[in-house]
């Protein structure tokens, strides 16, 4: 019995550095954000509803005439309803920021990243927008909320 256990403390012993050869042979990989549901809207069905200007940068903001008619009336934004920031620096598009209401609760916003040719920037952390934006909570997770509730159509 003696014998058995010592043979099992050194085979235990005799592992460990087997096994630090084999994490640093190959360490963990980073972690991503989580896949969402969030999908690249019809731009064309949008409404351009005002340009926000920061040095180089150029955000031109986008939503449907629904939600912009629900932000009017003071009512949440329907389910489904996409906010796009369209990202241009030196006039150059960067990318596409889209927000999509996923359910019908006042905090049920996702987001994501995606790049010009509108494929997902796979390693952004959306966690963040969703953070940062929750300070907006009061104004339907919107920054530009103010600009949609006096955008005018007909002067467009």
């Amino acid at each position: 019995m003696k014998t058995s256990s010592w043979k099992l403390v050194f085979a235990a012993i005799a592992g460990i550095p087997v096994l630090g050869a084999g994490y640093l042979a190959s360490p963990p990989t980073p972690a991503f954000a989580d896949a969402n549901s969030v999908t690249f809207p019809p731009l064309d069905r949008l409404v351009h509803y005002t340009t926000v200007r920061r040095g180089v940068t150029r955000e031109h903001m986008l939503t449907s005439r629904q939600a912009l008619a629900a932000i009017k009336a003071g009512q949440p934004v329907p389910r489904g309803t996409h906010v796009v920031l369209v990202d241009y620096q030196s006039d150059v598009l960067h990318r596409y920021l889209v927000s999509e209401k996923v359910g019908d609760g006042v905090d049920d916003w996702q987001y994501q990243w995606f790049w010009p040719d509108r494929t997902i920037k796979a390693d952004e952390n959306t966690a963040q927008c969703y953070s940062c934006h929750r300070s907006r909570q009061d104004r339907q997770f919107l920054f530009t909320s103010t600009d949609a509730m006096n955008f005018d159509e007909t002067t467009q």
